[in-house]
């Protein structure tokens, strides 16, 4: 039996390790791809990428994207010590606040189209596609989330941190690895799928196979990036959606 206490112990020390690291790991992704266009943009930072005005809309989605990323480090930090209580408590903050995300992220989409703020490789109606294909996705996984916080502990980790994932997309499209042209985002995108490879390792070694909350989170996002990418290559099909869409001006 203490054989077992022991190994059982060590097997959530490691737990709380891995959802640590990639905690941090997602945030300083985010701190850096967001620092010339939010974070450090008075200090006049620039990557070669598109920089719009901070109007006020932009200012809220950046704020309330911030805030939930800081409550996503908080609840990892609060099972790492041990305080499931203040863990729980804070989750149904952190629930209300992604429910705030939808309609805020639908607005900085649609909006973006009359200051034309997309890439140099699209239209701005095309660009809308980028967003808005995310939200339905973003907002199953949050759900899934929420519902399986008591009922299934371990699926509501992997979707959890498969949702930080999917928020990355943003901050590694910004990073100055690829041009600003279409294959350059289809590169980086795709490279933050990468991001649930930790995950599938983990979920091997601790479960000998793959939780299927892993596997959803991926598959829910892989299918995100080849919708982006299709609708930017083939640009006729989403504008024609978009411009009928409530709030948008083109």
């Amino acid at each position: 039996m203490a054989g077992k206490s022991q190994s059982y112990s060590s097997m959530a020390s490691r737990e709380r390790r891995f959802y640590s690291r990639m905690a941090w790991a997602l945030v300083a992704l985010v701190f850096i791809g967001f620092a010339p266009s939010f974070y450090l943009k008075p200090l006049g930072l620039s990557y070669p990428r598109p920089n719009p005005t901070l109007i006020p809309n932009l200012m809220l989605h950046g704020t309330v994207f911030t805030a939930w990323v800081l409550i996503f480090l908080a609840q990892v930090s609060l099972v790492s010590a041990g305080r499931r209580d203040q863990h729980r408590a804070l989750g149904v903050v952190g629930f209300l606040l992604g429910l705030a995300m939808i309609p805020v992220m639908y607005v900085t989409a649609v909006w973006q189209v009359v200051r034309a703020s997309q890439p140099p490789f699209t239209d701005p109606l095309t660009w809308t596609a980028v967003p808005l294909v995310g939200i339905p996705v973003f907002a199953v996984m949050l759900w899934l989330g929420w519902r399986t916080t008591r009922r299934d502990l371990q699926a509501h980790k992997r979707l959890m941190l498969g949702l930080m994932i999917m928020l990355t997309q943003p901050a590694i499209a910004r990073l100055p690895l690829a041009p600003p042209v279409l294959i350059g985002f289809s590169v980086l995108s795709s490279l933050s799928l990468l991001l649930f490879v930790p995950l599938f390792i983990w979920d091997l070694r601790s479960r000998g196979a793959l939780h299927w909350a892993s596997k959803l989170g991926a598959a829910l996002y892989a299918l995100v990036v080849v919708a982006q990418i299709f609708f930017l290559a083939t640009p006729g099909i989403w504008s024609a959606f978009a411009k009928h869409l409530p709030g948008v001006s083109g």
